[in-house]
């Protein structure tokens, strides 16, 4: 994959500050609680708009017609030789540290309808791609960023936030499921006692 995502036009003006300007830095924690425990109902850890710096998504992808399963997202990630690979890049990481799933469209057209997952890391965009490795190169632009514990559609809570605060609106040209903790279950089910993320790629209205 050697084509950028189209870049969208941007506007001067200030990013949306939200009530949680260090998410990360809260999903870090909420992950290394000594007092977590597991939990069934949804939990809000924080959501926010940032304006993301020129970067460079880096992983596997599989290409599959869209309203498949999205067991092909956990499919993505594991592969736990991706994620090897990509820590021997550390100098090349972004404060996004998180391995994730990246849903894309690059492929779409009504014919074939394909779908791309890409299981990987936001990198800088400087990057050098390894062998046998895909890419998309992300533009300067501004992302919606959710994290929840429990069992709780975060991409649909997400939208939901974008809209109310009506600032932006989602580009659809791509997404993101995020995990801090690496899906690691034996039946292929997702954690939900542990923080999930999902981006969602927007601009302003």
């Amino acid at each position: 994959m050697s084509e950028s995502i189209k870049k969208q036009d941007q506007s001067t003006q200030e990013s949306y500050s939200p009530t949680t300007p260090k998410l990360l830095d809260m999903v870090a924690a909420a992950k290394n609680s000594e007092n977590s425990q597991p939990v069934s109902d949804p939990v809000l850890i924080g959501w926010e708009v940032v304006k993301n710096e020129p970067c460079r998504f880096i992983g596997k992808t599989v290409y599959v017609r869209a309203g498949v399963s999205d067991d092909f997202c956990v499919m993505t990630m594991k592969q736990d030789w991706v994620f090897k690979e990509l820590d021997g890049l550390n100098e090349y990481a972004t404060d996004d540290i998180y391995d994730a799933a990246l849903v894309h469209w690059d492929k779409y057209d009504d014919k074939n309808q394909l779908m791309g997952y890409t299981g990987g890391r936001f990198m800088k965009a400087d990057t050098p791609v390894p062998q046998n490795m895909d890419y998309i190169d992300i533009p300067e632009g501004y992302i919606a960023r959710i994290f929840v514990t429990g069992a709780v559609n975060a991409c649909n809570m997400l939208r939901e936030k974008i809209n109310q605060q009506g600032i932006y609106r989602e580009t659809h040209i791509w997404n993101a499921e995020v995990m801090p903790e690496r899906i690691a279950s034996v039946n292929g089910n997702a954690k939900i006692d542990v923080p999930f993320g999902y981006y969602i790629a927007c601009e302003l209205i």
